[in-house]
């Protein structure tokens, strides 16, 4: 087991004490995995305004505790959690003391953006920074919000970008910032508008909040291969069919068979990248029996075919 204890002020400071527990060099705020502990890597950054962040993604072969203890001068943290069964954004203070164990082989998959109370004064005004604030020192008292449908792309484009292109770290600078943009946008607009089926859905968002969450760690599992009755689902998430649709929507931007669908191409083209299975291969495993329907799903979701996939490696 490796166990990491911290105070978060600035995660090039994080990276460098982690690297320490790890017995792992850093390169340039990064750290990549060895063999011998497990696979992926580790990079962290600092901007002139203050603002440093973090991106993860890693599987160790080992049980990973970290404990975070409060910082003397708290600080906000903007944190993506898109690991194995997971899809979730929030905002904490650093504050407050927190402990996280993730078990061998879990895939930890991160964003995260740390921002200076010097930075949050500068460029937001005082009736927004106190709400964040109250907002993120209660962690508790509210589940954890659901990934929106339009992040996904900037999202997906970090975990994409190569670090030895010149333009890297001007992406990575856009899209982190993109992210931070569209959470905070998400935040100020977040009071209910008049229209009957928005009040509903914002009173009953912390009860059927779990619900969807059980929908959605289904429908994104890689290893289920035909699509769920919708009755099925409601049951999961304890509401009618139709007000299942309804809700599902508004938070991913997708129908249920559409996420599904997305989800189970973006497992093939990561078999694929691999090179160890053939295209029928790929195709029978996320439950396709038709493969020029595999072939037309696959070129309709990427823009490409999947022989060309394998073609690529």
């Amino acid at each position: 087991m490796i166990r990491y204890a911290y105070e978060l002020n600035d995660f090039r400071r994080w990276v460098s004490g982690f690297s320490k527990t790890l017995h792992l060099p850093v390169n340039g705020g990064n750290i990549e995995i060895n063999q011998d502990l497990g696979t992926g890597y580790i990079r962290t950054g600092h901007w002139p305004t203050g603002i440093s962040y973090m991106v993860i993604d890693l599987s160790l072969q080992t049980d990973l505790v970290f404990t975070r203890h409060a910082s003397s001068t708290p600080l906000l943290c903007l944190w993506f959690d898109m690991g194995t069964g997971h899809n979730t954004l929030h905002l904490f203070s650093t504050g407050s003391q927190q402990e996280t164990v993730y078990l061998r082989n879990t895939r930890l998959k991160l964003i995260a953006l740390l921002f200076p109370q010097s930075f949050l004064h500068r460029y937001l005004n005082a009736a927004l920074l106190s709400d964040l604030t109250r907002y993120a020192d209660n962690p508790t008292a509210r589940p954890r919000d659901l990934i929106p449908f339009e992040y996904r792309q900037p999202i997906e484009d970090i975990f994409r970008s190569n670090p030895t292109s010149p333009l890297y770290h001007l992406l990575l600078h856009n899209r982190l910032l993109l992210l931070s943009e569209k959470f905070l946008h998400s935040f100020i607009t977040k009071i209910p508008q008049p229209e009957p089926m928005v009040k509903t859905w914002a009173k009953g968002k912390e009860k059927d909040i779990e619900g969807l969450n059980s929908v959605m760690r289904t429908l994104s599992d890689t290893q289920l291969n035909r699509f769920p009755s919708i009755d099925a689902l409601s049951r999961m998430a304890m509401m009618s069919s139709t007000k299942l649709k309804v809700r599902f929507k508004q938070t991913y931007g997708m129908k249920l068979y559409e996420f599904y669908n997305h989800h189970r191409l973006q497992a093939a083209k990561e078999m694929l990248k691999t090179g160890n299975y053939s295209v029928k291969q790929v195709g029978v495993n996320i439950g396709f029996s038709n493969l020029s329907n595999f072939a037309k799903a696959f070129k309709k979701e990427f823009g490409t075919l999947p022989k060309e996939i394998i073609k690529s490696k």
